[in-house]
């Protein structure tokens, strides 16, 4: 059972309350609940507009004349909405190829019924010509209204995000601004990011209506700024897992976060708890050229990309208040193409699972840009890259795989035995290097079959965290960057305890050693001590009886 102590008039009382309550029988934890602002949307960054946020395009202005393939397409699909070509990410008549390659599903009848995307955002204008048709009232609340109320009403003058973010999903199709990638979904909005909350409301917000609110679009975390290392609090994490375990009737509500816009300040999604989470997908934000934006964070966390701002102009979708925008951009409009993506996908197999969009993720994105030089060759022939993920989605490819996927078993883990250190990290290139040993029996024992994320924890004294580096280099030969040098972060705190997370080695062969390699080049007067850590595999289990895995 868990109780929640709340605001006393009297710090004294409130002491005591929270005395009483933690001694008290079956009482797992207790917490005073304030309010406070620590999680920022993650929209277009400042240096990309080109022009006012609230440039107010007209929702029926017709846009110059469209070219004659997209024309054409319009008429067949019965797509009327004047801004339609201006929505290179649905078809991209500049750059050919460099869309979502939606036209062969949409021509199936495949767009999103039955469906309900929930945007945990700053509101959504659910009285928009363009979401209104497909707003799902039941879905929603406003955390942030005092008092509290049902409908997430945007009020402040930038409560333009939610809105911007669930019309690139469900925008209806009529003569309106643009389309959403599933237009005849439902869309709900859960309104937390337009002032202060409590810990203990968010994770409210994550479950909330968890059985309609299929798929939860998150393009939010902790600060962007190149400093910060932040986890969720334990009760909204424990949101996050009853989430996948008892959401959907117990398929698990599928949970997609913006990685971060803070690539510009050297940051890293694996330092955010969020998007480094097994539970969540993490997608990176590519231009309209295939190119990665600097603002885009990296890491091993990465599961995918999909098309934002950047070189070549932002995403056009409708806008608050009762207007259009080509300006919304940032990791923040990423996400949702994602989130719309496997709208389609669940209203074709509803009966998948949280981990089989992961999956699906995995075995049907489209590596892009490969002349960068950090793709990696890993398991069954596929490619990855720490910028981009395994690469972007392809909507005709992924709903094709989708209608045939055979759902994985359950998911099973191996956590090992704590390795003790208690040494000083040299300074120099090769740091300190530490390794475990599994093998085939380890793996038996747990019935694990499928590898898919591969956690690693770690305890390390710090004099300025910023200039530790980690890599996991696996028996075959293949590393992950878990953590890159962050020259703003000057903390001295190290890290305590913190988990990294990796799906480079999705369905790598996971027997043999496993090596943890820590540098410390950048401040010979700022040191540092490795203390313990210790892995976990995550991955499929071969024995169907078995139930499902604790949190971690």
């Amino acid at each position: 059972m868990i109780r929640r102590a709340e605001s006393e008039a009297s710090e004294t009382h409130h002491v005591r309350v929270v005395r009483r309550l933690a001694s008290t029988v079956n009482v797992e934890w207790v917490e005073r609940q304030v309010l406070k602002k620590r999680l920022f949307k993650r929209g277009a960054i400042p240096s990309e507009a080109r022009a006012p946020e609230n440039d107010g395009l007209s929702p029926r202005a017709p846009a110059p004349a469209p070219p004659i393939r997209v024309k054409e397409i319009m008429n067949r699909l019965g797509i009327h909405d004047p801004g339609f070509p201006n929505q290179w990410h649905l078809l991209n008549s500049d750059q050919p190829g460099n869309d979502l390659n939606l036209t062969g599903v949409w021509e199936q009848g495949i767009t999103g019924r039955n469906t309900t995307v929930c945007f945990i955002d700053d509101g959504l204008d659910y009285e928009s010509e363009d979401l209104a048709g497909n707003f799902y009232a039941a879905g929603s609340w406003d955390y942030n209204a005092r008092p509290q109320r049902a409908l997430p009403k945007p009020t402040m003058a930038d409560d333009r995000h939610g809105t911007r973010c669930a019309g690139e999903v469900a925008a209806v199709r009529n003569n309106v601004c643009g389309v959403g990638i599933a237009w005849d979904a439902k869309v709900s909005g859960v309104r937390i990011l337009g002032g202060e909350l409590t810990e203990a409301d968010e994770a409210k917000a994550i479950n909330y209506d968890f059985q309609n609110n299929h798929i939860y679009s998150c393009s939010w975390g902790p600060s962007d700024n190149g400093q910060a290392m932040e986890a969720p609090p334990k009760i909204v994490s424990d949101a996050v897992y009853n989430g996948i375990e008892n959401g959907r009737g117990g398929l698990g509500s599928i949970f997609v976060f913006a990685s971060g816009n803070g690539g510009g300040a050297q940051d890293n999604c694996n330092f955010d708890g969020y998007t480094n989470s097994i539970y969540t997908i993490t997608v990176g934000a590519i231009d309209r050229y295939n190119n990665h934006p600097a603002y885009s964070e990296q890491c091993s966390a990465t599961l995918i990309v999909m098309y934002s701002s950047g070189g070549g102009g932002g995403i056009y979708t409708t806008d608050w208040p009762a207007q259009c925008t080509d300006k919304h951009g940032g990791t923040s409009a990423a996400a949702p193409l994602a989130s719309g993506l496997y709208s389609l996908v669940l209203s074709i197999r509803p009966d998948l699972g949280w981990r089989d969009f992961q999956h699906l993720s995995v075995q049907t994105a489209v590596p892009i840009h490969l002349e960068d030089p950090d793709w990696t060759s890993v398991a069954f022939d596929r490619q990855f890259n720490h910028k981009f993920g395994f690469g972007r989605l392809d909507g005709y490819r992924l709903i094709e795989a989708a209608k045939t996927f055979k759902r994985v078993g359950p998911q099973t883990r191996l956590k090992t035995d704590v390795v003790h250190i208690g040494q000083a990290i040299p300074q120099d290139k090769n740091g300190i290097q530490t390794s475990i040993n599994l093998t085939s029996a380890d793996f038996r024992n747990v019935s694990l079959k499928r590898l898919e994320h591969v956690t690693v924890t770690v305890s390390i004294d710090h004099s300025r965290r910023g200039d530790v580096e980690a890599f996991l280099t696996s028996p075959n030969g293949v590393v992950s960057k878990l953590a890159a040098r962050r020259s703003y972060d000057s903390h001295t705190t190290g890290f305590k305890n913190w988990t990294f997370m990796s799906v480079k080695h999705w369905e790598e062969h996971p027997v043999g050693t496993w090596t943890l390699t820590i540098t410390d080049e950048a401040n010979l007067d700022k040191t540092g001590t490795l203390q313990y850590w210790w892995m976990t595999f995550w991955g499929e289990s071969g024995d169907v009886s078995i139930p499902s895995s604790a949190p971690p």
